[in-house]
């Protein structure tokens, strides 16, 4: 019953807005702020079953774009409920009080974080944020999931078919609508779209003897809820039995799909496919999912395909009106009495000619309140697919929310189609069979991660798909060459060689650089040939373009490359942006100052980052990192070089070998078999202290 009444009530606000639907203009339905006070705008809003406040500030231009997407979901879902915006930039509207206080914290909730902000009140105590990205497919795709936020099932072939286009499926095993359990199903359905807005989590319900079929048991106790993952595996709530909240079934299943991330068949971001690699080996396929999304001055454009594709979805709509106003023998229509346009009409019927439009509307969304109310109450019945005249409006819907290369549905459909590929490739496989791991699959918006491409360095293409492997155990990245069209035979194929160990790795190796005065600028290839060498001390700087901090650096390292640079120590310039380097060389930070010894380059040291960035103290680094006749040698040399501060330069690599000198004597006391060797360093003091004693002399 109480799924009728909720039915009945979006009923009756369609037919009292959708009457004056003729009469409004093309500007949407929105009731703002600034023209009304926030408080007058949420009392409103808090009269509608379903109502939307849009939180922006007009100076952002990502809240006026965010805006004017939110203008056209007003004007397709009007019918649905209320839309109001809030300026809050604008002193006559205080966005205070938007958020819900956190728990245990005293007060009455907070200013929006970001901007915009989309708060969604469902009924009277369902609260959420929308989560999602600002294009026009996603918002629409969130609104039909919130009309819609449980799936109705009554066969495991229905199950089947949820599944298939999903990266796991949330069952609730009731006896009826009407129990409390429902409620508290259905308000957990709505709270998940504030973390899944896409509804790649389907929650499902099951009612009655389909709920105990499905537990293959007709003395099933219920309610029951079940989790259902992407590996088969099956997870029972065991709150049921106790009291038990809302809140209790959306903890239960964050914490059952916590893990599931790293295994789910979906499309996401380069985020996901990072959480993956840390477990698995990830087959990655980014998709030109929308051409008009990279060119902001292409807005045009993107404005007019919109609005074919939404003229495209109200012809939907229009065959409605259409077939509501044809003569047939349905008991759901328009008696033809009320047709007519004569004396008789006008004397019988004058509440016909007065509210026509309202009147037809109540005829209409008896026929799609009766379509909806079957899909929750009743089985499925062969002929229930055949009704010529179901669902216009909700087709329109999905025909808004569905993009011009598919929904989040069909990209895991797809993507669950390539894992099974892979399983089964994987498991024919016979080379290193031991070593192998199945592949984990993400598909993702070429176009919007573009800069993520461009860092891994593959080169983007005009092609349609983009496939690589990404393996984080063997520190590879296999990219699958590109076709004139993408078939799955080559994708097929394209596996078939990753398992048997044939394709070739892809780095990132930017073009070999000329030297440039005291330092070199190297490539991977050339920097890690002159790691090998064990006759060069290499100090290598590696920096980002893009970092600001990187230009400090640099300056104290041009300085002292300057001073110190000489054949046997080596300055070399690195864009960690540009190349990739093994983990054990990559560095966390950017930029960083490494140095690596002579004939002990595993022993490499990187500046401290608590360390003031200047000339003196790079230099003192680099010093410290060199063998001790090195340190002479390079000092001697920065004092050839100074234009002033020669002397006290001259005195400082004299003490320099007094000190090593020194040193060098208490260990001939101490290392009696390594005398030579000792005498071998004492010679080479000697012969830089007559070296340094001849240029104080001139």
């Amino acid at each position: 019953m109480k799924i009728i009444l909720s039915l009945l009530l979006l009923a009756l606000s369609i037919a009292q807005l959708d009457a004056s639907r003729s009469a409004t203009s093309d500007q949407a339905p929105i009731v703002e702020c600034p023209g009304r006070s926030v408080p007058q705008l949420r009392a409103e809003a808090s009269e509608s079953e379903i109502s939307l406040l849009f939180y922006y500030v007009s100076w952002a231009s990502e809240a006026r774009q965010a805006r004017l997407v939110y203008n056209g979901l007003a004007h397709y879902y009007q019918e649905y409920g209320f839309f109001g915006a809030i300026d809050c930039w604008h002193l006559q509207c205080n966005c205070s009080r938007t958020l819900m206080p956190a728990p245990g914290v005293a007060g009455a909730g907070g200013y929006p974080d970001k901007w915009p902000t989309l708060i969604v009140r469902y009924g009277q105590k369902q609260l959420l944020q929308y989560q999602g990205s600002w294009s026009f497919e996603d918002l629409a795709r969130f609104m039909n999931n919130l009309l819609q936020p449980l799936d109705r099932a009554h066969s495991s072939q229905d199950l089947a078919a949820i599944r298939k286009h999903s990266d796991a499926v949330v069952l609730g095993l009731l006896d009826s609508p009407d129990d409390k359990a429902y409620n508290l199903y259905l308000a957990a359905g709505l709270r998940w779209l504030e973390l899944d807005p896409e509804r790649n989590i389907r929650f499902t319900v099951y009612f009655g003897n389909s709920a105990r079929k499905m537990l293959k048991s007709s003395e099933a106790k219920l309610p029951q809820f079940v989790v259902i993952d992407s590996r088969n595996g099956v997870h029972t709530f065991n709150g049921t039995s106790g009291v038990w909240k809302t809140i209790d079934i959306l903890r239960w299943v964050r914490s059952t799909l916590k893990n599931m991330s790293l295994f789910s068949n979906g499309y996401g971001t380069p985020m996901t496919i990072a959480m993956k690699a840390r477990h698995v080996p990830v087959l990655a396929m980014g998709v030109r999912m929308n051409q008009y999304h990279h060119a902001s001055v292409m807005g045009e454009e993107m404005a007019y395909a919109q609005k074919k594709q939404s003229e495209g979805c109200e012809d939907y709509w229009k065959k409605f009106d259409k077939q509501s106003e044809d003569i047939s023998s349905s008991l759901n229509q328009v008696p033809k009495e009320l047709f007519g346009d004569g004396e008789q009409t006008r004397t019988c019927y004058p509440a016909w000619s007065k509210n026509k439009t309202t009147l037809k509307n109540y005829y209409r969304i008896n026929r799609y309140l009766n379509h909806l109310w079957r899909q929750y109450s009743h089985q499925n019945h062969p002929s229930y697919r055949n009704v010529p005249h179901l669902l216009r409006l909700h087709s329109r819907n999905l025909c808004l929310a569905h993009s011009q290369h598919g929904t989040p549905a069909i990209k895991i459909g797809i993507a669950k189609m390539v894992t099974k590929y892979g399983q089964l490739i994987w498991q024919h496989s016979t080379e290193r069979a031991a070593h192998n791991r199945s592949l984990g699959v993400v598909i993702f918006d070429s176009v919007k991660y573009r800069d993520y491409l461009h860092q891994l360095g593959i080169q983007q293409t005009h092609q349609q798909v983009q496939v690589f492997i990404l393996d984080a155990a063997e520190e590879s990245l296999y990219v699958m060459p590109q076709q004139h069209t993408f078939s799955y035979v080559a994708l097929k194929d394209f596996i078939r060689q990753f398992y048997a160990r044939t394709l070739p790795r892809t780095h990132k190796n930017a073009l070999a650089m000329m030297e440039s005065g005291f330092s070199r600028k190297y490539n991977r290839q050339m920097l890690l040939q002159a790691i090998q060498r064990p006759n060069v001390t290499n100090v290598v700087f590696m920096h980002r373009p893009d970092c600001a901090l990187s230009a400090v650096l640099s300056q104290a390292f041009l300085q002292v490359s300057a001073l110190l640079g000489s054949p046997e120590v080596h300055f070399v310039r690195f864009d960690s942006q540009a190349n990739d380097l093994p983990w054990e060389l990559a560095m966390p930070t950017t930029p960083s100052l490494i140095v690596f010894p002579q004939a002990k380059s595993a022993e490499s040291v990187v500046f401290p980052t608590d360390v003031r960035i200047d000339v003196q103290n790079v230099f003192a680094f680099v010093i410290a990192q060199l063998e001790p006749e090195q340190q002479v040698r390079s000092v001697l040399t920065s004092c050839r070089r100074r234009m002033r501060n020669v002397r006290s330069c001259l005195d400082f690599a004299r003490n320099l070998v007094l000190q090593h000198v020194n040193q060098y004597l208490k260990f001939w006391d101490i290392y009696e078999r390594e005398r030579d060797d000792i005498l071998s360093h004492l010679r080479e003091f000697n012969n830089l202290h007559m070296s340094i004693e001849s240029s104080i002399r001139l």
